[in-house]
């Protein structure tokens, strides 16, 4: 069994591998209306949309900057005839980091996205803050603004 604790440099691991978070998905039960969400109100960038018919989804890719590089969230609904709507929501949290939470809530608020916690220190007298808001399918996003200490 592979430790936890440095497992790469376990001798069973492989030494000559690369790592990277490509993508998180998330069901969602309207695509244009998500895509829309996180580009509009987030800031994210499209790097890629596709039906998939085998599967029976559409899939979106969004997120800042390119795919090919950066991680995505991978946003995906159900095409199925039996499809449920809504989804569900994953239980899971994504966290972006902003440069003035403030100014976004601000944003949010205007646009009527449902907050779990509002704008807050990230402890008491700390410069940090964070609030908690969901997405139109009700998946958790942590939003954080951090400076160095």
């Amino acid at each position: 069994m592979i430790s936890t604790e440095n497992a790469v440099n376990d001798e069973r691991a492989p030494k000559d591998l690369n790592f990277r978070i490509h993508h998180t998905m998330l069901p969602v039960a309207n695509l244009d209306r998500s895509i829309d969400f996180y580009t509009r109100l987030l800031g994210m960038v499209v790097m890629g949309r596709r039906v998939q018919e085998a599967r029976k989804v559409e899939v979106g890719h969004v997120g800042y900057g390119d795919r090919a590089t950066q991680p995505s969230i991978e946003l995906t609904m159900d095409l199925a005839e039996k499809a449920t709507a809504p989804a569900k929501p994953t239980g899971i949290h994504v966290a972006i980091h902003v440069s003035d939470l403030r100014r976004l809530c601000a944003v949010l608020e205007m646009a009527g996205v449902e907050f779990l916690q509002p704008l807050t220190e990230a402890y008491p007298g700390s410069r940090n803050l964070k609030a908690y808001i969901r997405d139109p399918d009700g998946h958790e996003i942590e939003l954080a603004e951090r400076h160095p200490a």
